[in-house]
């Protein structure tokens, strides 16, 4: 029976051992797979080097020809930088990159930071964008931060804006193109150029949208429309409550508006108020003031959300009714009214939602003259 015992016992602790080795396998290829990646990266910072070296005396001057080829060259091995970055595991060592004395290893996790879309590292971003002499880690900088700006939050986005002040990039560059760019996130400036009217408002309160979902299906889109990925702001006015759904579930589409009855269309806090002049889609209005003026007469409101749209190819309309309840013209993504005061999208896709804005009424007043 002891004999028997032993052997059972030898057995079980075969089959744990075998259990044991097949659990560390899959493991294994793992570690090995990250550091097969980690390599290929070293590889590329070292390519990094050889063209500094081969570009030493020539190449450094826009004015000269060989400057371009030096560029495209980088950016060659940067764009597989990015390309790898997307298969290291999480525990990527991100900030240590970043304080690296490298340029080379820094624009490896600007690379990582842009595929992620993380603000965590937006403190080390900024403070290098002001300090760096390096023209070209300059320039993926501002790709970066453009990449990671919309799941920023309000403070974050004052950071970003802040230090896009200080810094000033030559006139005639891509860097200086993309801080115009990204400047032009400002919410107040956006809300206060956009009226049409005299009336005057003010913003009382910002609440900024953190919305990974939709952000991706939107991404997704943009990538379908290619050129005609166009980014353009609009505003919508509703309700507190049906803007915080709009905000967390995007826009109905028209098709499944038709199948919601009226019970339906309450629990989502939503209510069609006509057949839909310029086309059976989503409405938004160029204007911040269009907006609230549908916010206030329509939902007693005082909230109003701010959103980019992907309009694509637009179909203008050339009579209101012309296209009353009917689909997006063919051939086309989006259809604009006759006075070009909105816009009609026909899939939730194409927006995404930014801020939601409270604002206040302002009473006019008087203009007066000063002397110079």
């Amino acid at each position: 029976n002891c004999d028997k015992l032993f052997e059972l016992l030898d057995t079980f602790g075969e089959s744990n051992r075998r259990k044991r080795e097949q659990q560390k396998r899959p493991q294994e290829t793992i570690d090995s797979v990250a550091r097969n990646i980690m390599d290929e990266l070293n590889s590329l910072v070292e390519a990094f080097d050889k063209i500094d070296v081969k570009y030493r005396n020539t190449g450094r001057e826009r004015s000269n020809p060989m400057w371009a080829k030096r560029v495209a060259e980088k950016d060659q091995l940067t764009d597989k930088m990015y390309r790898l970055v997307q298969k290291v595991p999480d525990s990527f060592p991100s900030t240590t990159y970043l304080i690296s004395q490298s340029y080379e290893r820094q624009t490896v996790a600007l690379q990582r930071i842009r595929y992620t879309r993380d603000p965590l590292n937006l403190d080390l971003v900024c403070y290098m964008l002001l300090n760096s002499p390096s023209n070209f880690l300059q320039t993926r900088i501002m790709y970066t931060l453009a990449e990671i700006l919309r799941n920023c939050d309000y403070r974050q986005l004052i950071q970003c804006q802040q230090t896009l002040l200080e810094y000033f990039p030559p006139s005639n560059t891509s860097r200086s193109r993309t801080k115009s760019q990204l400047l032009e996130l400002d919410v107040e400036s956006k809300f206060f150029n956009s009226f049409s009217g005299i009336e005057q408002f003010r913003i009382s309160k910002l609440f900024v949208i953190r919305n990974h979902r939709l952000f991706k299906q939107f991404e997704d889109y943009r990538s379908e429309l290619g050129k005609r990925g166009q980014l353009r702001l609009v505003y919508h006015g509703s309700s507190r409550e049906c803007l915080r759904a709009i905000a967390e579930n995007g826009f109905l589409e028209s098709k499944k508006l038709k199948k919601m009855i009226v019970s339906d269309l309450k629990s989502h806090n939503s209510k069609v108020l006509d057949k839909g002049y310029f086309g059976c889609g989503i409405y938004q209005g160029f204007s911040a003031d269009y907006a609230i003026y549908y916010a206030e007469r329509y939902k007693q409101s005082d909230e109003i959300i701010l959103s980019a749209v992907l309009s694509g190819r637009s179909y203008t309309v050339k009579k209101a009714g012309e296209k009353i309840s009917r689909i997006c013209e063919p051939g086309f993504d989006s259809h604009i009214s006759p006075e070009a005061k909105e816009i009609v999208l026909f899939q939730s896709a194409q927006v995404l939602h930014i801020f939601i804005i409270r604002f206040v009424r302002v009473a006019s007043a008087q203009i007066v003259e000063e002397e110079l």
